[in-house]
């Protein structure tokens, strides 16, 4: 019995999408089961939405909301959709951190040492990452306050060159005669015996 080419290409088509529902029901009952917790952010760098969740290092989670919160202040709160076979301890805290110089930035938790893990909706302690904007302007202060330093110790050395000239010259000349000293113990050690009874 022959089949056409038309029935053969019917029948791989439908063994494709056989095969493809197939994998699809697998992979649908592999979902994996997640739950939520917050953190909140004074400064949120370029954090952003689907960003990557890190527990000790390890991928387990994405950031799936990110918005303002205003009471009683401004911050950024963030929502992080974890593996439910990851368990944040409740001492965890959140940063921000990014993967290499110019990677793209994620959310990272500390392992943490409480017997105690979060429950679902819990808003765990964060740390904020440093601003560039801090940091230039610290060192800008510190570049300053050294430009002082410098200045106030010119001053001292020009207004006291003299007293200070004074005090090198009183050392040379005390150096000086600790030489002459040594030398004529060394010589004549008999010296050092009977000077004292010497008028």
């Amino acid at each position: 019995m022959r089949f056409s080419n038309e029935l053969k290409a019917g029948f791989v088509i439908l063994l494709a999408v056989a095969v493809g529902f197939i994998f699809f029901v697998k992979t649908a009952s592999l979902k994996t089961e997640t739950y939520e917790i917050k953190t909140d952010f004074r400064y949120a760098g370029d954090l952003k939405i689907d960003a990557v969740v890190k527990l000790s290092g390890i991928e387990v989670g994405r950031v799936i909301q990110i918005k303002f919160v205003y009471d009683p202040e401004t911050m950024v709160e963030c929502v992080m959709q974890i593996d439910a076979k990851a368990k944040v301890r409740s001492d965890s805290i959140a940063y921000i951190a990014t993967s290499g110089f110019v990677g793209d930035a994620y959310i990272g938790l500390t392992p943490g040492k409480s017997d105690e893990y979060v429950k679902v909706g819990t808003t765990i302690a964060s740390e904020d990452p440093i601003q560039m904007r801090l940091l230039m302007k610290k060192a800008d202060d510190i570049a300053k306050n050294l430009d002082k330093i410098l200045v106030e110790v010119k001053s001292l050395v020009v207004d006291n060159k003299q007293g200070i000239n004074n005090i090198v010259k009183n050392l040379e000349s005390t150096t000086a005669n600790f030489d002459e000293f040594s030398t004529d113990v060394k010589k004549h050690p008999w010296k050092l015996l009977f000077r004292g009874k010497e008028k």
